[in-house]
């Protein structure tokens, strides 16, 4: 059977992704969603999402991976990435034969993660279960959560330094000339600062974009 693991390009996501490579052998659909959207993430988060990529079938076992997009730009409300997940999540599922557990990086930690986590279940389901009216997909789908026990000092430590140094965690990332950095005030840059010693973690290297 098929794991499904959802990669944003963040520190949690590429360690979730770093302990199902070195820990199992089942195979792995990993998938990316570009969320593009008025946060300006977009490109900073595929550039980093293509190194990670990279990197791992470098250093791993071979594994399936595809992506797909959510261009939401016109919007003034920035949209919930639990939600679009789930539902981006339900398409590749289907998509993928023999998948039976989808694999995100949600750390106990996160703000309100029980809730989160339980609405998330519950949107998959709802659209799952259209699916199984067609007798589509698995009878069973769960959702595994393979950091969920670590701190983020724990996740970036999992993590090799070289793997950890292109994961990008910015929400709002700045412009430059050689393509994006950290805006170093969003709740994702004080997390990931706060996680381990600024001279390792605190700032992702800029994103060519």
């Amino acid at each position: 059977m098929t794991i499904l693991a959802m990669l944003s390009g963040g520190l949690d996501s590429t360690a979730m992704l770093w302990k199902l490579l070195t820990g199992t052998g089942e195979p792995l659909r990993v998938h990316h969603i570009r969320m593009d959207n008025r946060e300006g993430r977009a490109d900073a988060e595929q550039a980093a999402v293509e190194r990670i990529v990279a990197y791992c079938r470098a250093h791993c076992r071979p594994f399936r991976y595809t992506e797909s997009g959510l261009e939401l730009t016109q919007l003034e409300a920035i949209p919930i990435d639990y939600m679009a997940i789930a539902y981006v999540a339900c398409q590749v599922a289907i998509d993928t034969p023999g998948c039976n557990r989808i694999a995100v990086g949600t750390l106990a930690r996160d703000t309100d993660e029980a809730n989160r986590s339980a609405r998330q279940r519950r949107i998959f389901d709802v659209m799952y279960e259209c699916y199984r009216a067609r007798k589509l997909g698995e009878p069973e789908v769960i959702w595994i959560y393979p950091v969920h026990a670590l701190s983020k000092t724990e996740v970036a430590a999992l993590l090799p330094p070289a793997l950890r140094e292109i994961t990008w965690s910015c929400r709002t990332p700045v412009r430059t000339a050689s393509g994006f950095r950290p805006c170093g005030r969003c709740k994702a840059c004080r997390a990931r600062a706060e996680a381990a010693p600024a001279r390792e973690i605190s700032a992702s290297p800029d994103a060519s974009g």
